[in-house]
């Protein structure tokens, strides 16, 4: 009988929270999840007879529904009372992390992403232009003592493998993340690597090209804020998470910084005003933008083809180039060889964690 009540009143909420979105309007992007939200998709005979309308619809009633977030933190504090330790593809793991699961791929789409950037990298190195790829491993794989017991995941030293199979100039930051694993090298609520993560991935590339870097203590430090709750976060919306400390490293903090073709322009790599806001990672280099221009007082110019990884890395580059280029392939529209040859370019890195790198058919369309 208590079972039965008990579903009774959530097909009641279900019934009730789909009645209510009917009267209120489509959200188009979730702040606390940094992601653009399913739309209503279109009825059409092709889209019913192939299921896809089915799975869309789906995915839109569960984006739309009314008060997400807060179902969400419902969803996820029944669940812990219930023992699970893997809520919405998020691991609750020691010492207050919450880390995201990668457990598979495709080697397909890491195949064809792999054979373009080579077919890239050739194109570059007719042009003088030497391209390293540096595949960031994420915590799933670095923190493996925070997990859960038994807790599955990919092996993505794998996917650094096959890029050296490939024949590109990989830069494995791999052994440097492990040798400091037990730093601030990860967000506890966010997918992303820290500044301090990100310095030791800067070091190693550094090495790579047969150069030292500078101690960190080269760079000034500030804490920009110490009430971050990032992306994993938003997936289980705990309120009893602990929030995470975004620091800034800079030598000099005012930089002319130019967004897709001086359409917005700047005076330094940090987006302030992001701080008071839910996304706040996207103080560095003002989130993910086509393309963005960094003037330093260094020599050379640099592109950094990236997911939103590289906005943090960068701080460590500015001021070492004259410029310091980012292509967001999600967004760019046209050739990187062109580009790179029209704005003399002199290095190119591909910097990308590494579940997206396998997973995003953006880079398997790179010219």
């Amino acid at each position: 009988m208590r079972n039965k009540l008990i579903s009774l009143f959530f097909c009641l909420v279900l019934v009730a929270g789909l009645a209510a979105g009917l009267l209120t309007p489509d959200r188009y992007y979730s702040e606390s999840e940094k992601r653009t939200l399913t739309q209503l998709p279109k009825l059409t005979a092709a889209q019913v007879l192939s299921g896809a309308f089915g799975t869309n619809i789906e995915k839109y009633l569960t984006d739309q529904f009314p008060a997400r977030d807060w179902w969400i933190t419902v969803k996820t504090l029944t669940e812990r009372l219930s023992g699970k330790q893997d809520i919405n593809q998020v691991f609750y793991g020691r010492d207050g992390y919450l880390i995201d699961r990668f457990d598979s791929y495709s080697q397909k789409q890491l195949n064809a992403n792999l054979a373009a950037l080579k077919a890239l990298a050739d194109r570059l190195a007719a042009q003088g232009i030497e391209l390293r790829l540096m595949p960031v491993p994420t915590a799933v794989d670095i923190l493996p003592d925070k997990l859960p017991p038994h807790a599955p995941h990919a092996e993505q030293s794998a996917i650094i493998e096959c890029a050296r199979q490939q024949g590109l100039s990989v830069v494995d930051v791999r052994p440097a993340l492990l040798a400091h694993s037990d730093e601030y090298i990860y967000y506890r609520t966010d997918h992303h690597f820290t500044s301090l993560g990100a310095y030791y991935c800067y070091a190693a590339w550094k090495a790579a090209k047969g150069q030292t870097a500078d101690p960190l203590s080269a760079w000034t430090s500030e804490a920009l804020c110490d009430n971050f709750r990032g992306t994993t976060y938003a997936k289980v919306s705990d309120p009893s998470t602990a929030c995470d400390i975004i620091t800034a490293y800079y030598r000099t903090l005012r930089h002319t910084v130019s967004y897709n073709r001086g359409e917005y322009v700047a005076d330094s790599i940090y987006e302030r005003k992001y701080l008071s806001g839910k996304d706040q990672y996207a103080v560095f280099l003002n989130s993910n933008q086509a393309t963005t221009v960094v003037n330093g007082a260094g020599k050379g110019k640099l592109l950094i083809l990236k997911d939103s990884y590289a906005n943090c890395f960068a701080q460590f580059t500015v001021d070492e180039y004259a410029e310091t280029h980012l292509i967001d392939l999600r967004f760019f529209r046209g050739s990187v060889s062109d580009y790179a040859a029209e704005n003399g370019i002199t290095e190119v890195l591909v910097l990308y964690e590494i579940p997206n790198f396998a997973g995003d058919t953006y880079v398997a369309a790179v010219k």
